[in-house]
């Protein structure tokens, strides 16, 4: 039975940033984690990475976040990229952490970091399916 509870989709998530940390954002590698689990890639799950981002990014050092955030970064690109499931709730979940990103990689701090991850959510946006 799929555990699609806040704490299962959470768990989801950590396994999937992970994965994406190891393997360097290899699709190859990560795809088929999300392909096992396309039942907890909805609306929620971008929810969560807001709020569990929001937080860890609050309360690590800076060094840690930017790492973080560049995980986080790969990880939206891969899900925006991710062909099953449902494609608004990928775009949805790649906006969230293109947005979340952006709290760390500022214009004034990381100009160019911030300058890809701006195109990145204007591909996204082009391709967005809700409103």
């Amino acid at each position: 039975m799929a555990d699609n509870t806040s704490d299962g989709q959470l768990d989801f998530l950590l396994q999937v940033l992970q994965a994406t940390k190891n393997s360097r954002g290899d699709a190859h590698l990560v795809y088929p984690l999300l392909a096992a689990n396309t039942d907890k890639i909805n609306g929620r799950l971008a929810e969560l990475l807001r709020d569990w981002a929001t937080s860890k990014l609050a309360e690590v050092k800076p060094e840690q976040g930017e790492c973080l955030a560049a995980i986080i970064i790969i990880f939206s690109t891969l899900i925006r990229e991710f062909t099953l499931g449902n494609k608004a709730s990928n775009i949805e979940i790649a906006i969230t952490g293109y947005e979340v990103a952006l709290t760390v990689f500022t214009r004034e701090a990381f100009p160019i970091g911030w300058a890809l991850t701006q195109t990145y959510l204007g591909v996204v946006y082009n391709n967005r399916i809700k409103g």
